[in-house]
């Protein structure tokens, strides 16, 4: 009786598979790499360019009444449970006071409620909009969302969270102050 002898190894339709297996990811890798390399290294600071009368608005803090800047400022919609605004409102918060211009951070939710949020003094550019439909009125389409007003129009808009620590987030900041 004659026995063959097979030797140790993969059968040649293992090794075949193993062998496309590893072309595929040498694929994927390379288109990875394409993808990675033509990003740049900071995005572009997207604003859409706007030139309407701002609609009316009216705030408060802690129940008091709040007068609007009278010169060009920020008009920035949150809200404690949105994700995105909880991430950005602290940067919002340093750049505009670094870059001296004034900010109202409008949310519509109840006071004690954004002072426990903060868990100790509420910056002072935070406000709450008392009546409620602000953003309503200002056609907010997402939070967070942020206007420039200037001379009572409304003259750019930020949609969308954003790295305001940026080169270019800053530079906006100073192109819009007095």
């Amino acid at each position: 009786m004659s026995r063959e002898r097979r030797r140790p190894g993969l059968a040649p339709s293992a090794l075949r598979a193993l062998v496309l297996l590893a072309a595929l990811q040498g694929l994927l890798l390379g288109v990875y790499l394409l993808v990675e390399g033509a990003r740049t290294e900071e995005a572009s600071f997207a604003v859409e360019v706007l030139d309407e009368a701002a609609p009316d608005l009216s705030v408060e803090r802690s129940g008091e009444a709040v007068a609007l800047p009278r010169g060009p400022h920020l008009v920035h919609f949150w809200a404690t449970w949105c994700g995105p605004c909880v991430v950005e409102l602290p940067g919002l918060l340093q750049a505009t006071a670094a870059e001296g211009l004034p900010l109202l951070a409008v949310t519509e939710e109840p006071w004690p409620l954004v002072a426990a949020w903060f868990d100790g003094p509420v910056p002072e550019g935070v406000v709450r909009d008392a009546a409620g439909g602000a953003a309503a009125r200002w056609r907010v389409s997402g939070l967070p969302d942020t206007f420039v007003v200037r001379d009572g129009r409304l003259v750019a808009r930020v949609g969308g969270a954003r790295d305001w620590s940026t080169a270019e987030a800053r530079r906006f900041l100073r192109e819009v102050r007095p």
